[in-house]
């Protein structure tokens, strides 16, 4: 089997530094989601470590319980619908 080219090399050499690149900035979103999502408000609005989880939980808050919120939405499809 013939030694590859110099220039080959280099390329692929580069497409992989580039492939794993672009790996690691697909990656890292979901990751950081899932991080977020196993921490209680409190830890996330703390200026701490965004990295790392302290205390896991697995409550989750859901904005429908949150009062402000439903009352505009409420008057966002009013508004909506009046049109």
């Amino acid at each position: 089997m013939a030694a590859m080219s110099r220039d080959r090399t280099w390329a692929l050499r580069w497409s992989y530094f580039f492939l794993t690149l672009f790996a690691i900035f697909s990656l890292v979103p979901p990751l950081y989601m899932l991080i977020t999502s196993l921490k209680s408000s409190a830890e996330i609005s703390a200026a701490t470590n965004p990295w790392w989880v302290f205390n896991p939980t697995l409550r989750i808050t859901s904005i429908a319980d949150i009062e402000p919120v439903l009352t505009f939405f409420r008057n966002s499809a009013f508004v909506r619908s009046s049109w």
